[in-house]
């Protein structure tokens, strides 16, 4: 019996001891990585005895999608000292802040993992992305750029492309891809380089996306608009259609396709294409504001009378677009009329 005793008594005690420097753990836990619920709410076990095995526990709470645990876990796997993943663990951190919108927070873990490793593709192509995507374009370039070259530094390529605007649609047809690639750079520096009017080296980096993943809605549907943009409507309309064969209630690729239909001419087509997600009015008032854009103000003005014509009561919009399609039309005529009435200059 008082063996029993003496068993019982060190087993509470030692249960006592690792509850108490759970608690020391979790009240001396303070990191400006974390932004979750209070951590002595998120788990009553031991703390990990090393980083692999923080890791795993939050690679466990994030497939459970327990955010909070999960940050909290990978957080942790930071403090050993002997730690190898610490890249790795800030990326997961990144990724679960910037799942939220915190992006000063993931910045700042994906600025950390890039000094723990500077070839961390994934890491690269994250920040290229939030950069982008807030108006820093020049620092989403860079970093996008620095993505693929560290992805040929992964797959043993010399081929790499420099800092500058000096990039050449063949430096890119250059570069090695495999699955693993980062498809998210290489279509961000085709949205980058088209923005500039750089069309050729914009449709080599979504082929180098396509052919990371081959089934991208957003891959055919950012090089069929950059085919677009140019006037190759019949490569413009083969990879648009193509987005909508993988995915047909794709609103952005429809609108695409209507564009494409009225740059060749066939605007009958174009207003059905609109008609798939919109009413008649609408789609006449589409039709007409971007017969508009393209230059041709007086091919505008019945469709934009029938929208009127079927809203009368409400399209302002349609009303808005039809004074500026004459407007356009009476300064082009007037325009042409003073270059016919402008006499020619004789010489000797």
């Amino acid at each position: 019996m008082n063996g029993f005793r003496r068993i019982l008594t060190s087993t509470l005690f030692m249960l006592l001891v690792a509850c108490a420097a759970q608690e020391e753990e979790q009240s001396a836990f303070d990191s400006p990585l974390y932004d979750g619920r209070p951590v002595d709410t998120l788990t009553s076990e031991a703390p990990p005895l090393n980083e692999k095995e923080a890791i795993m526990r939050g690679d466990i709470a994030l497939a459970n999608r327990n955010l909070d645990l999960a940050l909290y876990e990978y957080i942790r796997s930071l403090s050993f000292p002997e730690a190898q993943y610490q890249d790795k663990s800030l990326y997961n951190i990144g990724r679960i802040h910037q799942s939220r919108g915190s992006l000063a927070l993931a910045e700042k873990a994906y600025l950390l993992a890039i000094e723990e490793n500077p070839n961390n593709v994934k890491v690269l192509e994250q920040l290229g992305s939030i950069y982008s995507k807030s108006g820093d374009v020049d620092q989403g370039y860079s970093y996008f750029l620095r993505a693929l070259n560290a992805d040929q530094v992964r797959l043993k390529s010399s081929n790499t492309l420099k800092q500058d605007d000096l990039v050449k649609a063949e430096d890119v047809d250059s570069l090695k891809v495999d699955g693993a690639s980062p498809a998210t750079a290489y279509m961000g520096l085709g949205v980058l380089t088209d923005i500039k009017a750089h069309h050729d080296l914009a449709q080599s980096f979504y082929n180098k996306a396509l052919k990371i993943n081959p089934k991208s809605v957003k891959g055919q549907m950012n090089l069929g608009y950059s085919y677009y943009m140019t006037g190759d409507y019949d490569n413009a309309l083969r990879y648009t259609m193509s987005s909508l064969e993988i995915d047909p209630n794709n609103e952005k690729a429809q609108n695409n396709l209507a564009l494409i239909y009225l740059g060749k001419g066939e605007i009958k087509r174009a207003i059905n294409v609109f008609m798939r997600q919109m009413d008649a009015a609408e789609a006449l008032n589409n039709v007409g504001y971007f017969l508009i854009l393209q230059g041709k103000p007086d091919k505008a003005i019945p469709y934009l009378q029938q929208a009127i014509d079927k809203k009368p009561s409400y399209y302002k919009v349609a009303n808005e677009n039809l004074e500026r399609a004459l407007a356009e039309v009476r300064a082009k005529s007037v325009q042409e009329q003073d270059l016919e009435e402008k006499p020619t200059k004789i010489t000797q």
